[in-house]
């Protein structure tokens, strides 16, 4: 193996901005999951997590108590940061210059020019699949940025087979360079949930401080049309006036101020206003009262990477709603009702379905089993393999190829 050749411990640097926000959200929570574990199962590595957050936050901070004596923060910056020049010149500079062996970038995209290996997660191709996604100047950048990613990684991980499947029909990537590695429930949020008394506080907590005196559905609208909150408001329009009387939909994180505007005009000219709730992003502690106090999660999105809230609805005993289409079916397996999420009248159905108590109760058990498939011990275990088997194919192509002459260099000068 390729710590067997250095005869030195091998050292992993991870671009960790994500990690060290103030309020890490998506791939910062996964991030601080996972890697609550990975320094343990390999404690003969160095993990080197770069990030640009000041004050500095304490890598304890970062992971919680599982920060071990193998694992270093590495605060670096640059002046101005113009043309997204921390990742593109900063990070690759002292990756190389702090001698890692392998760098994990995150986040779909790459350096131009990179002196050491590196595997890249590329979690969706959301931006190429669905149309407005994005501004077209981003969503050329987002291509680009994806295209040079897949073209100079060792490795690329991705969290779903339907994401896997989308990279080999769109790039000419042999099939071994692609692992797929899911993601489990967020810790944080399983951890309050599964403490019966904090679980109940939580309850009590956010139904009192949202105002919410029915039973409610909760549905993570997001930014994006693709999350389709206009879809389930048109639903709950669709729904029988003695189901729709009994509930409350619960929209949050509608960003900008803009869209939540829109959203709440169309509820108002659907006449549904007296039943749904809208609100911008909410704070991560809330989360758990929000999930467990559900009747339901309502997750009919047009496309989605993975999934997670699915994973984590599941965690909290709620039954869910999800679309038949893109990795959710992956995910949800049995456990979920499944919608045409381009159609109203089909999540309309599917509400009416999840809050009857029957069916209810048979997706909570069946939810149950499926989130017990979902642990970050294994994601943890997958990832420490992928980066062996990243490290393994560098040491190979080094010794039996000349395709990469800039890495080579870089190795010879190392002396490695």
């Amino acid at each position: 193996m390729f710590q067997a050749q250095r005869n030195q411990p091998t050292t992993i640097g991870i671009d960790a901005r994500t990690m060290f926000a103030p309020q890490p959200r998506g791939t910062g929570r996964n991030l601080r999951d996972a890697f609550a574990l990975i320094p343990g199962l390999r404690p003969e590595w160095q993990f080197l997590l770069y990030h640009r957050t000041k004050p500095a936050i304490d890598a304890a901070e970062v992971l919680g108590m599982a920060a071990t004596a193998n694992v270093r923060p590495r605060y670096i910056d640059i002046p101005g940061d113009r043309f997204d020049l921390w990742l593109q010149m900063r990070l690759p500079l002292a990756a190389w210059r702090d001698r890692v062996d392998l760098l994990h970038l995150p986040a779909n995209a790459a350096p131009a020019r990179c002196s050491v290996p590196y595997v890249v997660t590329v979690h969706d191709l959301i931006p190429l699949c669905v149309a407005g996604e994005l501004p077209e100047r981003e969503q050329r950048r987002f291509q680009q940025g994806v295209e040079r990613a897949v073209r100079g990684a060792a490795l690329i991980i991705t969290p779903s087979e339907a994401t896997r499947a989308e990279l080999l029909a769109d790039y000419d990537i042999p099939e071994n360079r692609i692992a797929v590695i899911p993601w489990a429930p967020d810790r944080e949020i399983a951890a309050v949930i599964g403490d019966d008394n904090r679980r109940a506080h939580e309850i009590e907590r956010v139904r009192y401080d949202y105002g919410l005196r029915r039973p409610w559905l909760l549905n993570f609208s997001g930014n994006s049309r693709r999350k389709n909150a206009e879809g389930v408001i048109d639903a709950l329009a669709r729904l029988p006036a003695e189901v729709r009387a009994g509930v409350t939909v619960l929209l949050v994180g509608c960003e900008p101020e803009t869209f939540r505007a829109t959203l709440i005009e169309r509820g108002r000219r659907l006449g549904v206003s007296g039943n749904l709730r809208l609100t911008g992003f909410v704070p991560h502690e809330d989360l758990p009262g929000l999930l467990a106090g559900a009747a339901g999660l309502l997750i009919p999105s047009q496309c989605e990477g993975f999934g997670l809230p699915i994973l984590d609805a599941f965690a909290a005993d709620t039954p869910v709603l999800t679309s038949s289409l893109s990795s959710m079916p992956e995910v949800a397996g049995p456990a979920a009702l499944m919608c045409d999420p381009y159609s109203p009248s089909s999540i309309a159905d599917g509400i009416t379905k999840l809050l009857d108590e029957s069916i209810a109760e048979q997706l909570r058990e069946a939810g149950r089993a499926r989130v017990r498939q979902y642990k970050w011990e294994q994601t943890a275990r997958l990832m420490c393999a992928a980066y062996e088997r990243a490290l393994d194919m560098v040491s190979t192509r080094r010794v039996t190829t000349d395709e990469t002459p800039e890495l080579v260099g870089v190795t010879e000068e190392r002396g490695i």
